[in-house]
């Protein structure tokens, strides 16, 4: 089987979204947890919530350019993942994004890699916006988008979901 890591860091909201889960998803999927980094959670590419969270993040991702572009007083933490490939090695990355021109995002890698060598935290990367697995941004403490962040919650129990939202910086309202 092959596997794709899946950091969940980003924005300085690193910790709180990789602890919390690393507490609720580790009985659930592999998790890798890191000594003074976020947990990687080893998902297998043809994982079908993964698959459906990325293909509705691809097809919603022009709202995401415009509140980007025009960004409201209390929107901010703007932020996409996008695969990067090593080799045989595939891992998904944030990059807190800087600009988008062109179709495409600049901006500058938010995680610690796991298994790839070829990107390190605070690199700059150019991102086609069509190779781009996710995005996310926070709106008056709400967050918006982050579809594979909602996928991976929706696999919590009641008790671990409720542990995790009493962590983040931001609500998940569905």
């Amino acid at each position: 089987m092959r596997t794709r890591p899946f950091g969940q860091a980003n924005l300085g909201l690193a910790i709180a979204l990789n602890l919390a889960f690393g507490a609720a998803l580790a009985a659930a999927d592999t998790s890798v947890q890191r000594t003074g980094q976020p947990d990687v959670y080893l998902l297998a590419a043809d994982d079908a919530g993964m698959i459906a969270a990325t293909a509705a993040a691809r097809g919603s991702i022009d709202q995401f350019v415009a509140a980007f572009a025009r960004p409201g007083a209390r929107q901010h933490s703007f932020a996409v993942k996008l695969p990067i490939i090593d080799g045989t090695l595939v891992e998904e990355f944030w990059l807190d994004v800087d600009s988008f021109e062109n179709g495409q995002f600049r901006g500058r890698i938010a995680n610690e890699p796991y298994q790839v060598h070829n990107v390190h935290l605070g690199d700059p990367v150019v991102a086609d916006k069509e190779r781009i697995s996710d995005w996310m941004y926070v709106d008056s403490g709400h967050l918006v988008g982050g579809y594979t962040i909602r996928a991976l919650r929706e696999r919590m129990s009641a008790e671990e979901r409720k542990a995790f939202d009493a962590a983040l910086p931001f609500a998940i309202t569905d």
